[in-house]
Protein backbone atom coordinates (compact mmCIF):
# COMPACT_ATOMS: atom_id res chain seq x y z
CA UNK A 1 0.00 0.00 0.00
CA UNK A 2 1.30 3.52 -0.90
CA UNK A 3 2.30 6.44 1.68
CA UNK A 4 -1.32 8.58 2.86
CA UNK A 5 -1.47 12.05 3.08
CA UNK A 6 -1.79 13.47 6.65
CA UNK A 7 -3.73 16.73 7.18
CA UNK A 8 -1.97 19.52 7.89
CA UNK A 9 -0.95 20.14 11.63
CA UNK A 10 -0.22 16.04 11.89
CA UNK A 11 2.69 13.95 11.39
CA UNK A 12 3.08 9.99 12.66
CA UNK A 13 5.78 7.30 13.06
CA UNK A 14 6.57 3.97 14.11
CA UNK A 15 8.87 1.42 14.47
CA UNK A 16 9.56 -1.43 16.59
CA UNK A 17 10.28 -1.41 20.43
CA UNK A 18 10.72 -5.10 20.98
CA UNK A 19 7.45 -5.68 22.60
CA UNK A 20 6.24 -7.65 20.25
CA UNK A 21 9.01 -10.62 19.27
CA UNK A 22 11.26 -9.97 16.70
CA UNK A 23 9.94 -10.42 13.03
CA UNK A 24 6.24 -9.69 14.11
CA UNK A 25 6.54 -5.74 12.82
CA UNK A 26 6.13 -2.60 14.47
CA UNK A 27 4.71 -2.30 17.77
CA UNK A 28 5.01 1.55 19.00
CA UNK A 29 3.43 4.28 16.86
CA UNK A 30 2.99 7.62 17.16
CA UNK A 31 0.77 10.67 16.10
CA UNK A 32 1.39 14.13 16.95
CA UNK A 33 -0.03 17.67 16.05
CA UNK A 34 1.66 20.73 16.15
CA UNK A 35 -0.01 21.90 19.10
CA UNK A 36 -2.56 20.99 21.38
CA UNK A 37 -5.41 20.71 19.20
CA UNK A 38 -9.80 19.90 19.94
CA UNK A 39 -10.52 15.84 20.53
CA UNK A 40 -12.54 13.11 21.74
CA UNK A 41 -12.55 9.72 22.03
CA UNK A 42 -14.98 7.04 22.94
CA UNK A 43 -14.42 3.57 24.80
CA UNK A 44 -15.38 0.24 24.68
CA UNK A 45 -18.42 -0.17 27.39
CA UNK A 46 -16.65 -3.45 28.41
CA UNK A 47 -16.89 -3.80 32.15
CA UNK A 48 -13.53 -4.82 31.94
CA UNK A 49 -11.45 -2.27 30.30
CA UNK A 50 -7.34 -1.63 29.73
CA UNK A 51 -5.31 0.86 31.71
CA UNK A 52 -5.00 3.20 28.66
CA UNK A 53 -9.18 3.81 28.90
CA UNK A 54 -8.62 4.91 32.43
CA UNK A 55 -5.69 7.04 31.70
CA UNK A 56 -7.22 8.43 28.45
CA UNK A 57 -10.62 9.61 30.06
CA UNK A 58 -8.40 10.71 32.82
CA UNK A 59 -6.15 13.04 30.31
CA UNK A 60 -9.20 14.38 28.22
CA UNK A 61 -10.74 15.43 31.83
CA UNK A 62 -7.61 17.54 32.81
CA UNK A 63 -6.37 18.77 29.10
CA UNK A 64 -10.35 19.76 28.17
CA UNK A 65 -10.49 17.78 25.48
CA UNK A 66 -7.13 19.35 23.83
CA UNK A 67 -4.43 16.59 22.85
CA UNK A 68 -1.18 17.23 21.22
CA UNK A 69 -0.35 13.05 21.02
CA UNK A 70 -1.75 10.02 20.85
CA UNK A 71 1.01 7.12 21.86
CA UNK A 72 -0.14 3.41 20.79
CA UNK A 73 1.55 0.08 21.48
CA UNK A 74 0.85 -3.23 20.43
CA UNK A 75 1.29 -6.71 21.32
CA UNK A 76 0.67 -5.89 24.93
CA UNK A 77 -2.96 -4.49 25.93
CA UNK A 78 -1.88 -3.47 29.43
CA UNK A 79 -5.53 -4.74 31.09
CA UNK A 80 -6.18 -6.53 34.18
CA UNK A 81 -2.94 -5.23 35.35
CA UNK A 82 -3.76 -3.36 38.41
CA UNK A 83 -2.38 -0.53 39.98
CA UNK A 84 0.66 -0.89 37.80
CA UNK A 85 -0.54 -0.47 34.67
CA UNK A 86 -2.19 2.63 35.47
CA UNK A 87 1.27 3.95 36.71
CA UNK A 88 2.60 2.37 33.19
CA UNK A 89 0.32 4.39 31.29
CA UNK A 90 0.78 7.55 32.96
CA UNK A 91 4.72 7.39 32.48
CA UNK A 92 3.98 6.86 28.59
CA UNK A 93 2.44 10.00 28.44
CA UNK A 94 5.06 11.28 30.64
CA UNK A 95 7.59 10.00 28.40
CA UNK A 96 6.35 11.56 24.67
CA UNK A 97 5.41 15.30 26.81
CA UNK A 98 8.51 15.51 27.85
CA UNK A 99 10.31 14.94 24.41
CA UNK A 100 7.68 16.80 22.46
CA UNK A 101 7.56 19.51 25.33
CA UNK A 102 4.15 19.77 26.08
CA UNK A 103 1.77 18.81 29.86
CA UNK A 104 2.04 15.16 29.76
CA UNK A 105 -2.04 15.29 29.85
CA UNK A 106 -1.73 16.07 26.45
CA UNK A 107 -0.72 12.79 25.38
CA UNK A 108 -3.18 9.92 25.03
CA UNK A 109 -1.81 6.62 25.09
CA UNK A 110 -3.18 3.80 23.99
CA UNK A 111 -2.49 -0.22 23.82
CA UNK A 112 -3.44 -3.48 22.27
CA UNK A 113 -2.96 -6.93 22.48
CA UNK A 114 -3.02 -10.16 24.41
CA UNK A 115 -4.56 -9.18 28.07
CA UNK A 116 -3.12 -9.70 31.41
CA UNK A 117 0.76 -8.80 30.84
CA UNK A 118 2.54 -5.60 31.79
CA UNK A 119 4.28 -2.87 29.10
CA UNK A 120 7.49 -3.58 29.27
CA UNK A 121 8.42 -0.11 30.22
CA UNK A 122 12.07 -0.25 29.85
CA UNK A 123 11.55 -1.09 26.11
CA UNK A 124 8.87 1.62 25.88
CA UNK A 125 11.47 4.32 27.46
CA UNK A 126 14.52 3.48 25.29
CA UNK A 127 12.31 3.47 22.26
CA UNK A 128 10.15 6.65 22.66
CA UNK A 129 12.98 9.36 21.57
CA UNK A 130 13.71 7.72 18.27
CA UNK A 131 10.18 7.55 17.86
CA UNK A 132 9.34 10.93 18.52
CA UNK A 133 12.89 12.11 16.13
CA UNK A 134 10.94 9.78 13.19
CA UNK A 135 8.05 12.34 13.00
CA UNK A 136 10.44 14.06 10.99
CA UNK A 137 9.90 11.77 8.29
CA UNK A 138 6.06 11.98 8.34
CA UNK A 139 5.49 8.52 7.77
CA UNK A 140 1.84 7.63 8.05
CA UNK A 141 2.23 4.36 7.17
CA UNK A 142 4.71 3.22 9.91
CA UNK A 143 2.24 4.30 12.07
CA UNK A 144 -0.29 1.92 10.98
CA UNK A 145 1.67 -1.08 10.95
CA UNK A 146 2.52 -0.23 14.16
CA UNK A 147 -0.50 -0.77 15.71
CA UNK A 148 -1.15 -4.04 14.12
CA UNK A 149 -1.78 -7.09 15.80
CA UNK A 150 -3.33 -10.21 14.18
CA UNK A 151 -4.15 -7.60 11.04
CA UNK A 152 -3.22 -9.08 7.57
CA UNK A 153 -2.57 -5.43 6.18
CA UNK A 154 -1.97 -2.03 7.48
CA UNK A 155 -5.51 0.15 7.25
CA UNK A 156 -5.98 3.05 6.47
CA UNK A 157 -8.00 5.49 4.08
CA UNK A 158 -7.93 9.10 3.29
CA UNK A 159 -10.60 11.33 1.65
CA UNK A 160 -10.89 15.70 0.96
CA UNK A 161 -13.46 18.37 0.58
CA UNK A 162 -13.71 21.82 -0.25
CA UNK A 163 -12.93 24.54 2.50
CA UNK A 164 -13.14 28.01 2.61
CA UNK A 165 -9.49 28.47 1.48
CA UNK A 166 -8.99 25.41 -0.04
CA UNK A 167 -9.09 21.65 0.40
CA UNK A 168 -9.97 20.06 3.41
CA UNK A 169 -8.44 16.56 4.63
CA UNK A 170 -9.29 13.75 6.49
CA UNK A 171 -7.16 10.86 7.27
CA UNK A 172 -7.88 7.67 9.28
CA UNK A 173 -6.22 4.77 10.65
CA UNK A 174 -7.27 1.45 12.13
CA UNK A 175 -6.25 -1.65 13.54
CA UNK A 176 -8.62 -5.05 14.07
CA UNK A 177 -9.21 -8.46 13.23
CA UNK A 178 -10.32 -10.32 15.84
CA UNK A 179 -12.55 -9.36 19.25
CA UNK A 180 -14.69 -7.17 16.73
CA UNK A 181 -18.13 -5.96 17.67
CA UNK A 182 -20.14 -2.66 18.00
CA UNK A 183 -20.51 -1.55 21.84
CA UNK A 184 -20.26 2.10 21.58
CA UNK A 185 -16.82 2.15 19.28
CA UNK A 186 -14.73 -1.50 18.39
CA UNK A 187 -11.18 -1.85 18.36
CA UNK A 188 -8.48 0.73 17.68
CA UNK A 189 -9.46 4.45 15.24
CA UNK A 190 -7.83 7.33 14.74
CA UNK A 191 -9.37 10.24 13.06
CA UNK A 192 -7.08 13.53 11.72
CA UNK A 193 -8.42 16.73 9.83
CA UNK A 194 -7.31 19.83 9.08
CA UNK A 195 -10.67 21.03 9.04
CA UNK A 196 -12.36 23.27 12.14
CA UNK A 197 -14.60 20.79 13.23
CA UNK A 198 -18.55 22.28 12.32
CA UNK A 199 -19.75 21.22 16.27
CA UNK A 200 -18.41 20.07 19.93
CA UNK A 201 -15.71 17.10 18.81
CA UNK A 202 -17.63 14.93 21.16
CA UNK A 203 -21.11 15.13 19.72
CA UNK A 204 -19.24 14.63 16.21
CA UNK A 205 -17.27 11.62 16.67
CA UNK A 206 -20.75 9.50 18.88
CA UNK A 207 -22.51 10.08 15.40
CA UNK A 208 -19.75 9.37 13.43
CA UNK A 209 -18.98 6.20 15.69
CA UNK A 210 -23.14 5.54 14.76
CA UNK A 211 -22.79 5.15 11.64
CA UNK A 212 -19.37 3.70 11.10
CA UNK A 213 -17.37 1.61 13.88
CA UNK A 214 -21.27 1.06 15.68
CA UNK A 215 -22.20 -1.52 12.12
CA UNK A 216 -18.60 -3.66 11.59
CA UNK A 217 -18.48 -6.98 13.59
CA UNK A 218 -16.22 -10.28 13.00
CA UNK A 219 -17.01 -11.70 15.84
CA UNK A 220 -19.38 -10.62 18.28
CA UNK A 221 -16.74 -10.20 21.19
CA UNK A 222 -15.78 -6.86 22.49
CA UNK A 223 -12.70 -5.53 23.25
CA UNK A 224 -11.52 -4.38 26.75
CA UNK A 225 -8.98 -1.82 24.98
CA UNK A 226 -11.49 -0.29 22.26
CA UNK A 227 -11.15 3.09 21.45
CA UNK A 228 -11.98 5.80 18.80
CA UNK A 229 -10.15 9.08 18.80
CA UNK A 230 -10.87 12.56 17.18
CA UNK A 231 -8.66 14.96 16.59
CA UNK A 232 -9.08 18.46 14.61
CA UNK A 233 -5.80 20.48 13.70
CA UNK A 234 -8.22 23.57 13.15
CA UNK A 235 -6.36 24.87 9.96
CA UNK A 236 -9.47 25.43 7.31
CA UNK A 237 -12.84 26.38 7.98
CA UNK A 238 -15.47 25.04 5.61
CA UNK A 239 -19.01 26.75 5.19
CA UNK A 240 -20.27 23.36 4.68
CA UNK A 241 -20.13 21.66 8.03
CA UNK A 242 -22.26 18.29 6.44
CA UNK A 243 -18.82 17.80 3.93
CA UNK A 244 -16.46 17.56 6.98
CA UNK A 245 -19.15 14.94 9.21
CA UNK A 246 -19.91 13.81 5.37
CA UNK A 247 -15.85 12.82 5.10
CA UNK A 248 -15.82 11.80 8.45
CA UNK A 249 -18.12 8.52 8.16
CA UNK A 250 -16.59 7.86 4.77
CA UNK A 251 -13.19 7.53 6.01
CA UNK A 252 -14.90 5.35 9.40
CA UNK A 253 -16.66 3.46 6.86
CA UNK A 254 -13.98 2.04 4.95
CA UNK A 255 -12.07 1.32 7.40
CA UNK A 256 -14.69 -0.50 8.81
CA UNK A 257 -15.44 -2.88 5.71
CA UNK A 258 -11.46 -3.05 5.48
CA UNK A 259 -11.68 -4.36 9.35
CA UNK A 260 -14.41 -6.66 8.22
CA UNK A 261 -12.91 -7.86 4.95
CA UNK A 262 -9.62 -8.48 7.36
CA UNK A 263 -11.54 -10.66 10.00
CA UNK A 264 -9.57 -13.60 11.28
CA UNK A 265 -9.99 -16.18 8.64
CA UNK A 266 -12.21 -14.60 6.81
CA UNK A 267 -12.41 -15.05 2.94
CA UNK A 268 -15.78 -12.59 1.91
CA UNK A 269 -16.36 -9.04 3.18
CA UNK A 270 -20.55 -9.34 4.08
CA UNK A 271 -22.52 -6.34 4.21
CA UNK A 272 -25.56 -7.00 6.08
CA UNK A 273 -28.65 -4.75 4.15
CA UNK A 274 -31.83 -4.65 6.24
CA UNK A 275 -34.73 -2.62 4.99
CA UNK A 276 -37.74 -1.78 5.68
CA UNK A 277 -37.60 -0.97 9.37
CA UNK A 278 -39.84 0.69 11.67
CA UNK A 279 -36.64 2.93 12.40
CA UNK A 280 -33.02 2.92 11.48
CA UNK A 281 -32.09 2.43 15.37
CA UNK A 282 -34.41 -0.96 15.04
CA UNK A 283 -32.78 -1.74 11.03
CA UNK A 284 -29.38 -1.60 12.50
CA UNK A 285 -30.11 -4.01 15.72
CA UNK A 286 -31.74 -6.27 13.60
CA UNK A 287 -28.23 -6.34 10.62
CA UNK A 288 -26.26 -7.02 14.11
CA UNK A 289 -28.69 -9.85 14.64
CA UNK A 290 -27.64 -11.23 11.19
CA UNK A 291 -24.11 -10.23 11.20
CA UNK A 292 -23.13 -12.08 14.43
CA UNK A 293 -24.93 -15.39 13.48
CA UNK A 294 -22.45 -18.23 13.22
CA UNK A 295 -25.07 -20.22 11.35
CA UNK A 296 -25.13 -16.84 9.11
CA UNK A 297 -21.78 -16.60 8.54
CA UNK A 298 -20.74 -20.73 8.37
CA UNK A 299 -23.26 -20.65 5.34
CA UNK A 300 -21.36 -17.90 3.55
CA UNK A 301 -18.06 -19.55 3.96
CA UNK A 302 -19.79 -22.78 2.67
CA UNK A 303 -20.87 -20.74 -0.24
CA UNK A 304 -24.48 -22.01 0.77
CA UNK A 305 -27.36 -19.81 0.01
CA UNK A 306 -29.31 -20.93 3.25
CA UNK A 307 -32.06 -17.87 3.44
CA UNK A 308 -33.71 -19.36 6.18
CA UNK A 309 -30.88 -18.90 8.88
CA UNK A 310 -30.84 -14.42 7.53
CA UNK A 311 -34.71 -14.92 8.04
CA UNK A 312 -34.40 -16.52 11.41
CA UNK A 313 -32.09 -13.95 12.79
CA UNK A 314 -33.92 -11.32 12.06
CA UNK A 315 -36.68 -12.79 13.19
CA UNK A 316 -35.22 -13.42 17.02
CA UNK A 317 -33.61 -9.65 16.40
CA UNK A 318 -36.37 -8.32 18.80
CA UNK A 319 -37.83 -5.76 16.26
CA UNK A 320 -40.51 -5.77 13.93
CA UNK A 321 -40.94 -7.68 11.22
CA UNK A 322 -44.16 -8.86 9.05
CA UNK A 323 -43.01 -12.20 7.70
CA UNK A 324 -46.12 -12.40 4.81
CA UNK A 325 -45.04 -9.60 3.48
CA UNK A 326 -40.95 -9.66 4.42
CA UNK A 327 -37.87 -10.34 1.75
CA UNK A 328 -34.90 -12.07 1.67
CA UNK A 329 -32.40 -11.74 -0.95
CA UNK A 330 -28.34 -12.61 -1.55
CA UNK A 331 -26.53 -10.55 -4.01
CA UNK A 332 -29.51 -9.57 -6.63
CA UNK A 333 -31.42 -12.23 -6.02
CA UNK A 334 -34.79 -12.50 -3.70
CA UNK A 335 -34.64 -16.31 -2.59
CA UNK A 336 -37.54 -15.04 -0.01
CA UNK A 337 -40.38 -12.92 -1.48
CA UNK A 338 -43.51 -12.21 -0.18
CA UNK A 339 -43.76 -14.36 2.09
CA UNK A 340 -43.00 -17.77 0.52
CA UNK A 341 -39.26 -18.82 -0.85
CA UNK A 342 -38.48 -19.17 -4.21
CA UNK A 343 -35.85 -22.22 -4.45
CA UNK A 344 -35.58 -21.92 -8.57
CA UNK A 345 -33.23 -18.74 -7.62
CA UNK A 346 -31.19 -20.34 -5.09
CA UNK A 347 -28.26 -21.13 -8.07
CA UNK A 348 -28.08 -17.64 -8.61
CA UNK A 349 -27.71 -16.99 -5.08
CA UNK A 350 -25.26 -19.32 -4.53
CA UNK A 351 -23.09 -17.85 -7.94
CA UNK A 352 -22.92 -15.00 -6.02
CA UNK A 353 -21.01 -16.39 -2.70
CA UNK A 354 -18.75 -18.58 -5.17
CA UNK A 355 -17.28 -15.62 -7.42
CA UNK A 356 -17.54 -12.63 -5.21
CA UNK A 357 -15.28 -11.62 -2.71
CA UNK A 358 -17.88 -9.00 -1.39
CA UNK A 359 -21.34 -10.56 -0.99
CA UNK A 360 -24.30 -8.81 -0.13
CA UNK A 361 -27.11 -10.07 1.76
CA UNK A 362 -30.31 -8.61 2.89
CA UNK A 363 -33.69 -8.42 4.48
CA UNK A 364 -36.84 -5.79 4.24
CA UNK A 365 -39.20 -6.46 7.39
CA UNK A 366 -41.28 -4.58 5.33
CA UNK A 367 -42.85 -2.72 8.99
CA UNK A 368 -41.65 0.65 7.88
CA UNK A 369 -38.74 3.14 6.07
CA UNK A 370 -35.71 2.70 8.51
CA UNK A 371 -32.81 0.99 6.78
CA UNK A 372 -28.89 0.62 7.73
CA UNK A 373 -25.82 -2.06 6.42
CA UNK A 374 -23.43 -3.60 8.80
CA UNK A 375 -20.76 -5.08 7.87
CA UNK A 376 -18.88 -8.80 8.81
CA UNK A 377 -17.35 -11.45 7.39
CA UNK A 378 -17.50 -15.26 6.63
CA UNK A 379 -16.54 -17.72 9.81
CA UNK A 380 -14.10 -20.24 8.66
CA UNK A 381 -12.21 -22.97 10.52
CA UNK A 382 -9.23 -20.42 10.00
CA UNK A 383 -10.77 -18.14 12.91
CA UNK A 384 -10.65 -21.48 15.24
CA UNK A 385 -7.41 -21.99 14.69
CA UNK A 386 -5.84 -18.45 14.91
CA UNK A 387 -7.74 -18.06 18.17
CA UNK A 388 -7.20 -21.31 19.45
CA UNK A 389 -2.88 -20.21 18.48
CA UNK A 390 -3.42 -16.66 19.31
CA UNK A 391 -0.80 -16.51 22.81
CA UNK A 392 1.17 -19.83 21.79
Amino acid sequence: MSEVPLPLGFCAAGLWAGIKKPGRGFDLGLLAADRAVPAAAMFTQNALVGAHVTVCREQLAASKGLVRAVIVNAGCANCATGERGLDDARETARLVASHLGCAAHEVLPVSTGAIGAHLPMQKIRDAVPGLVDALRGDRAMDFARAIMTTDTHEKLESATFTADAGEARVTGFSKGAGMIHPNLATMLGFLLTDAVLPRDAAGLLRDVVERSYHRVTVDGDTSPNDTVVLMSSDRLSAADGELCEGALIDVAGRLCRQIARDGEGATRLVTVQVRGAIDDAQAARCARTIATSPLVKTAIAGRDPNWGRILSAAGRAGVGIDVARARVWIGETFVFDEGRPFPERETAAAAHLAKEEEVVIGVDLAVGEGGADVWTCDFTADYVRINAEYRT
